[in-house]
């Protein structure tokens, strides 16, 4: 019974720390939120190209956003923090 233990919370384990988002999907994820940010408040013009996010430390990141407008390109820093199922972006001014 205590060896059908120590396995069940090594699995536990091994469960929890594998449920974490992928850098990939987070990048997805803010990029969606930044493409409805930029809906919602009307500058429909821009179009997201890429982001890189760059792990700072644990639940942050720093990144590179490329936005497209008018056919001239701009880089924009960015700041991402992560909790859970939630996220905040921020752009470094």
């Amino acid at each position: 019974m205590k060896k059908n233990r120590a396995c069940f919370a090594v699995i536990l384990g091994l469960l929890i720390m594998g449920c974490g988002i992928s850098k990939e999907d987070l990048t997805e994820q803010v990029k969606l939120s930044i493409e409805e940010t930029l809906t919602e408040r009307g500058l429909e013009g821009f179009t997201v190209k890429d982001l890189t996010l760059i792990e700072k430390g644990k639940n942050e990141y720093r990144g590179l956003l490329e936005v497209e407008s008018d056919g001239e390109t701009e880089k924009i820093t960015i700041n991402v923090t992560v909790d859970g199922d939630n996220l905040m972006w921020e752009i470094v001014q």
